[in-house]
Formats: structure tokens, C-alpha cells, sequence
């Protein structure tokens, strides 16, 4: 384990330098790499350090040099402009003003002294909206070559087949990956979370009945779910647009993986996602008959289990629709709290007050099952509205730019993009799905490129 975890640092720091010695350059496609490279990663790699090495300093020094390379990247891109700051002309798109409010917000909430957290549990969890911003600037400001774009696409199919064979063969196995390479360890140690559940790791691994949930090389099933939304949205583009019948059917078997992986994971919010993302992406690509017949199947198998599946399938979609459902009545019993304080406090109670993010005391926390209504928690009703309103004008502009059918790269681009934000509204009613990192930052950096291939075509 010791040979295994120096050799990840040892590469990991590498491809940092590697990344930062381009972003630093001005070339932001390379934050995007980092993002597609490491972040499924993320916490597997800092479990696997930790187990070899039980050292806290090492872990939280590849923790932090995360946010390092964010953070660095986005000052000095700045500074490494030709022009000067104040010799440049900014035009804020209204998207831009909405991302740039909210940021605003965030920082006037920072400073402030309202509520209950320390100053510092405030910067811990601001840290994590300002992520949104920064990679959200650096997709504005870069110009991707379609060569470019197809290297990243083939990374996130690498992703898409890696995810599944590690669930499959824990599927096999009869064991969560997680437990072979010290997880509850780990979260007790490092994040102060004693083991949970029937599998001794937390709740999230497994569903109804003490059945499994597996989460492959995510940090748990949640964000395995959420991930699979986007490989999902980019397979499906690569079957409607794919003109050769043999690559159809390649890709056809690429979709059937990711519905497997669904299964494997076994988040109902993210099913239900994936079938929102199929029927919208069959209608803004006009594919009406295939979509008909789409929701003719779905139909035709929600009512086959609800009828006449067995009886442990017919009870978990009435408990889930009915929220008796131990989870479903656990995020309704989250929303109710959260919607009663933002009633008794319109502007908010204060940053790291809600969610379950790092730096948020969880003895202290006021709801936490829902994205929009942790934002209101915090920082007030503003909040809810600007973050909804800038999710929606993504949407929005990602459908107009795919639908002007400007290139293959900007097609996939739009297309991929509105599929993902749309896909991920039912995880952001039923999760702190910012947190979720990877599927986060990789669709926000994105929606900016969009915005500017938006922008572009539309001057």
C-alpha cells in the first residue's frame, strides 16, 4: 500500500506542475483536464494516502493543493493578461452579472457578522461557491480547438467505462471498494464521522432492505449518481449525432453501461434524472418519434413495477413517492426545516449554517437535503433567486446555442451542457450536489463556455 500511495503522490504532483505550468501560460483548457483527471479521484486518493501513511499533514496537503491550483491559476491568469486591468474592456453578460451577484453576496455574507459559525468555518465554506466562479471564468475565457474538446470527451468516456467495471466487480465482489481501502477509517479520522450503517461505512452506501450501493472511485454513491448524469448526456449526444450505424450501436452499448452504473449506484433522484436528460435531449434534437417511443417504454415499466414487479420493488416506489421512504422522509423532514427558517429569516442566518460541506458545524446546521434551500438558509431568499435564475439563463442559452448548429464541438458542447445542468436539478432538491465536485466544476466551467460561444455568435 505504501509503494502504491508514493507512487500516486509522486504522479499526482507531476500532473499538478504540469497543470499549472500551462494554466500560468494562459492556457485555461488545462484546468479543465485537472478537473476531468482528479477530481473523480479526489477522496479515494486522499484515502488511499492516508492509509498508507496515517498522516493528517500529507492528506490535507493534497487537500488544500487543490484549491492551490484554482486559486493561483485564476489571480495569476489575471495578472498575466497583455492589457492591463484597468485598460480592458469588460462586458458582462447578464449571466455574468447573475454569477458575479451571487459571488458578491457570498463575500458581503463572509464578512459580516451573522450567525453562529467562526470566521474561519465561514472562508472554509465560501471557499467552495467561489470554486463556481473561478471555473466558471476560466471556460469564458478559453477557446477550444475541436481537437481539444474530443481529447476531453474521450477522457470522460475512459471515465464512463473505468466507473462501471470498479462497480461491476464490487457488484461481483459482494464488497464496496471503499472498505477495502480503510473509508471508515478515514472519515472518522479525518472528517470526525464514525462508521454508519450496515456496511460500517455511512448511510449513503446502501439502500431499503440493507441492499448495497456502490460508488466505484467516487466518494460515495450520491456523487457516482450525480457523475453518471454527465456521462450519460455525452453519450446520448454521440448516439443522435453519430451518422455511421455501427458507431450507433457502439454508443447505444455506452448508454446501456451508464443505465447499468445507475443500477450499481442506485440513486432515485439520478434515474429519475437520466430520463428527464433522455426526453429533453430527444426534443431539442427533434428526435419526436424516438422520444415517443421512449416514454411509451418508461411508462409501460413504471406500471409493470408498480403492479406487478415483486413486492419489495412495488413498496419501494410507493414508500418513495408516498415519502415514507426512510430517505425520502429524511429530505422531507430537511426541506421543512430549511423552508421555516428561511420564512422566519428572509436574509439569511449566516454562511455555514446549512449543507454538509466542510466547515459547517453539524451541531449547529439548519436543514441540508436541498441546494437551493441551503443557499436561502445562509444567505436569504436573494440568494435562492439568483442561484435559480442563473441555473435556468444556463439552460437557456446552452439550448440557443446548440440549436444554431454552429459545429460539431459547440453542438456537443451546448448540448452536453444543457443536459447536465438540466440533469442535475432533481440531485440539487435532494443534496448538497455542489459538493459533489467533479460533475460541479466540470459543468460549471461549461456553462461559461457556452456563455461565450453564446456571446460570440450572437454580436
Amino acid at each position: 500500500m505504501i509503494i502504491i500511495a508514493s507512487l500516486l503522490i509522486v504522479l499526482y504532483f507531476f500532473f499538478t506542475g504540469f497543470v499549472l505550468k500551462n494554466t500560468y501560460q494562459g492556457k485555461p483548457l488545462y484546468m479543465l483536464l485537472y478537473i476531468a483527471c482528479f477530481l473523480p479521484f479526489y477522496t479515494t486518493f486522499q484515502i488511499i494516502v492516508f492509509n498508507a501513511f496515517d498522516n493528517v499533514l500529507l492528506v490535507n496537503l493534497i487537500k488544500y493543493s487543490k484549491d492551490f491550483v484554482f486559486f493561483t491559476s485564476f489571480v495569476l491568469f489575471i495578472l498575466g493578461t497583455r492589457k492591463s486591468l484597468l485598460d480592458t474592456e469588460i462586458k458582462l453578460s447578464f449571466l455574468d452579472k447573475l454569477i458575479a451577484c451571487f459571488l458578491l453576496l457570498t463575500f458581503i455574507y463572509l464578512i459580516i457578522p451573522l450567525g453562529e459559525a467562526a470566521f474561519l468555518s465561514k472562508i472554509i465554506y465560501s471557499k467552495n461557491i467561489f470554486l463556481i466562479g473561478i471555473v466558471y471564468f476560466f471556460g469564458r475565457k478559453t477557446r477550444f480547438h475541436s481537437k481539444n474538446w474530443n481529447s476531453i470527451l474521450k477522457i470522460i468516456i475512459g471515465l464512463t467505462a473505468l466507473s462501471f467495471i470498479v462497480a461491476f466487480i464490487e457488484n461481483i465482489m459482494g464488497i464496496h471498494l471503499h472498505s477495502l481501502i480503510g473509508y471508515a477509517d478515514y472519515n472518522m479520522r479525518i472528517n470526525d464521522i464514525d462508521p454508519q450503517g450496515n456496511f460500517g461505512l455511512n448511510w449513503s452506501f446502501e439502500r431499503q432492505g440493507a441492499n448495497p450501493r456502490f460508488a466505484s472511485f467516487f466518494a460515495d454513491p450520491l456523487e457516482f449518481s450525480a457523475s453518471l448524469l454527465l456521462f450519460f448526456s455525452a453519450s446520448l449526444w454521440y448516439y443522435l449525432h453519430s451518422k455511421l450505424r455501427n458507431n450507433k450501436i457502439i454508443y447505444l452499448g455506452l448508454m446501456f453501461v451508464v443505465s447499468c452504473s445507475f443500477l450499481l449506484a442506485f440513486s432515485r433522484g439520478a434515474m429519475l434524472s437520466a430520463v428527464l436528460v433522455l426526453c429533453f435531449g430527444l426534443f431539442i434534437s427533434k428526435n419526436y418519434k424516438i422520444l415517443f417511443t421512449g416514454l411509451s417504454i418508461v411508462l409501460i415499466a413504471f406500471l409493470y413495477n408498480l403492479f406487478f414487479a415483486s413486492e419489495d420493488t412495488r413498496y419501494l416506489i410507493e414508500d418513495t413517492l408516498t415519502f415514507q421512504n426512510s430517505s425520502s422522509l429524511g429530505h422531507l423532514l430537511e426541506w421543512i426545516q430549511g423552508l421555516l427558517s428561511i420564512y422566519e429569516n428572509p436574509f439569511g442566518v449566516g454562511l455555514a449554517m446549512s449543507g454538509n460541506a466542510s466547515g459547517v458545524d453539524q451541531s449547529i446546521k439548519i436543514g441540508g437535503e436541498n441546494q437551493f434551500l441551503i443557499y436561502g438558509v445562509q444567505m436569504g431568499v436573494i440568494a435562492v433567486l439568483l442561484y435559480l435564475l442563473i441555473i435556468v439563463k444556463s439552460i437557456v442559452n446552452s439550448v440557443i446555442t446548440y440549436k444554431r448548429n454552429i459545429s460539431d464541438s459547440h453542438s456537443s458542447i451546448s448540448f452536453i451542457t444543457a443536459c447536465i445542468k438540466l440533469g442535475l436539478i432533481i440531485p440539487l432538491f435532494t443534496a448538497n450536489a455542489e459538493l459533489y465536485l467533479f460533475v460541479a466544476l466540470f459543468s460549471w466551467y461549461l456553462v461559461g463556455q457556452v456563455e461565450s460561444i453564446y456571446l460570440s455568435k450572437k454580436s
